[in-house]
């Protein structure tokens, strides 16, 4: 859905505002498109523009909804917990055939391109490092030594100051000392002298 965990967005915005120069944000499991969207309003809305200076990359596995995502078209229903003046400012609602369905404005699916890409595979194939990092409700699926596997191979992909958002349910300190925690299933990227602490007091703990 739409906005789904709503309390990363605020998060989302802030951060934004901070950035200087264009941004780069990675939805790693955009799914039908709901979750790329909300990040594209959510910049837009921070930054004041229809046209913010950022590049959304969306990937999932599975090309059929990527397709719906690429296209961008919603059903009423999708879209009616969205308040007014968001749903006016950034969807066309359909006439004639079209009617009970709304479409994403051109400006906003220009921000975003859809890509195919496997998170178990060993080499994804994505350029240069992201401001920020979407990776919600996708590794509940996998067992913790994959996990570990992705999250590691996420770090060079993250900006210094970046933020990797997960979903409710998930919990990336217990399989990775990469991150820290910045707020609620927010993580930043954890220094040398934190990780080496991290480490040690696992070794204390042995036994």
């Amino acid at each position: 859905s739409f906005f789904r965990e709503e309390h990363h967005f605020p998060i989302l915005a802030e951060h934004v505002k901070k950035k200087s120069g264009p941004l780069r944000v990675w939805c790693s499991a955009s799914s039908t498109g709901e979750e790329p969207y909300s990040i594209a309003i959510c910049i837009c809305e921070a930054l004041g523009t229809l046209k913010p200076n950022v590049e959304i990359i969306a990937t999932d596995i599975d090309t059929n909804v990527l397709s719906v995502a690429a296209r961008g078209v919603y059903n009423l229903d999708r879209i009616e917990k969205l308040p007014n003046d968001i749903v006016r400012k950034y969807f066309l609602k359909g006439r004639g055939k079209n009617e009970g369905s709304v479409l994403v404005r051109p400006e906003l699916r220009n921000l975003i391109h859809f890509e195919s890409l496997n998170l178990l595979e060993d080499r994804w194939a994505l350029n240069g490092e992201f401001d920020v990092i979407f990776c919600r409700n996708v590794m509940i699926y996998f067992d913790k030594p994959t996990q570990s596997s992705i999250l590691k191979k996420f770090v060079p992909l993250l900006k210094s100051d970046g933020l990797l958002f997960a979903g409710h349910s998930e919990n990336f300190l217990y399989v990775s000392d990469d991150f820290k925690l910045r707020g609620k299933t927010v993580y930043v990227l954890a220094s040398k002298e934190e990780k080496s602490k991290k480490s040690s007091s696992y070794d204390l703990n042995k036994g």
